[in-house]
């Protein structure tokens, strides 16, 4: 494919911190505010509370502080959803969902795996691990969670479990929609990780619904009621072939799931540009003599530029992940925004440090 465009690096944005937060923040929502100020909400867990900051001038504005038992209780705090400030809707570890005020207070709860409390219940409903790059988000009055089936779908369940919660905004009911595709995780073979299951969700100007699967070069689109996929490709030009997990997925060492994951290429997140009407993917690029003592964090991200139509524009290396918070991406007017974070530099504890990445054609 040829390229004609690159992202490069433009502005920055720094948001000087208070001493009982750190960067890295697991999760955050960008919203608006009154007057139309663009707010940037993010999870503090040390506070185990959200935290919402002036995007334009940095001045922390106000924060939430939730309970971590009693009626106000919530046993985990990893993600939310600000629909307003009387509607907060907060995600729970026990895979429940809590309507929450601005004080903290617990309106209702809603169960994420129909009030089932036996250990099989996990071989049924998906489990998830929310992030800026895989949130909840409303459509069609419903408000969405994407998850994943961790340990690798079994053949016998591929057609039965949904990796999707639709959670009705009026009636609280849940819906669980859309199943893995055969081709990639069918005849039980081994992704034995919330790394390769975990789909990536977006939604297309149109209203498809787009799926960026780790294991496959394809993005998979679909619509809310369906049951199969039409596929583009998506792919990055760098990218080989991936394989699965070559081992018994009954009893997986650890040290072969570790290397296979460094040594191949994955793709993450998908997010839609509406200024620029193009998307962009992440694949987090192989290092095939990768060994056990690799650390994850060295694999390079790759940023692939597509138009509306997944038609390839190009792609850019921007560097390795222990300096790039890819899960911590969001799209502005001023371009796509990825945390930076570099461990060697003692100023960077200190703020939340956002650097934008703009089009240019080559």
């Amino acid at each position: 494919m040829t390229a004609n465009y690159q992202l490069v690096v433009g502005s920055e944005k720094k948001i000087l911190l208070d001493y009982d937060t750190a960067p890295k923040p697991p999760y955050m929502q960008m919203i608006k505010g009154e007057l139309g100020e663009q707010i940037l909400t993010f999870l503090n867990p040390y506070k185990y509370a959200i935290y919402f900051y002036n995007y334009e001038n940095g001045e922390l504005i106000r924060k939430i502080e939730y309970e971590k038992e009693g009626p106000n209780g919530i046993l985990r705090l990893e993600g939310y959803y600000i629909k307003n400030m009387d509607s907060i809707y907060v995600f729970s570890g026990m895979v429940e969902l809590a309507l929450t005020d601005s004080t903290g207070h617990v309106k209702q709860r809603i169960s994420l795996r129909d009030n089932r409390t036996d250990r099989e219940w996990a071989r049924y409903y998906p489990q998830y691990f929310l992030s800026t790059v895989n949130p909840l988000i409303e459509t069609q009055g419903k408000l969405i969670l994407t998850g994943t089936e961790p340990s690798g779908i079994r053949d016998s369940l591929i057609r039965k479990f949904h990796f999707t919660s639709c959670v009705d905004l009026k009636t609280g009911n849940v819906q669980f929609v859309h199943s893995y595709p055969e081709e990639l995780y069918g005849s039980d073979v081994n992704w034995q990780d919330f790394y390769y299951t975990q789909g990536y969700r977006e939604i297309s100007p149109s209203g498809e619904w787009l799926y960026s699967f780790p294991v496959s070069h394809d993005v998979y689109i679909t619509q809310l009621d369906a049951e199969g996929y039409k596929t583009v490709y998506a792919g990055s030009n760098v990218a080989r072939t991936i394989r699965p997990i070559n081992a018994d997925r009954r009893n997986t060492p650890y040290e072969i799931i570790h290397t296979h994951f460094l040594n191949h290429d994955l793709y993450f997140a998908l997010l839609h540009d509406p200024y620029r009407n193009v998307y962009y993917r992440f694949m987090l690029q192989g290092m095939p003599d990768a060994t056990i003592q690799t650390r994850i964090e060295e694999k390079s991200i790759v940023v692939i530029l597509m138009d509306e139509q997944f038609n390839y524009m190009g792609e850019t290396v921007i560097g390795p992940w222990e300096k790039w918070n890819w899960g911590n991406s969001f799209v502005t007017s001023e371009g796509l925004m990825i945390e930076y974070h570099d461990p060697d530099l003692d100023s960077e504890e200190e703020y939340l440090h956002f650097k934008t990445f703009t089009i240019e054609k080559l």
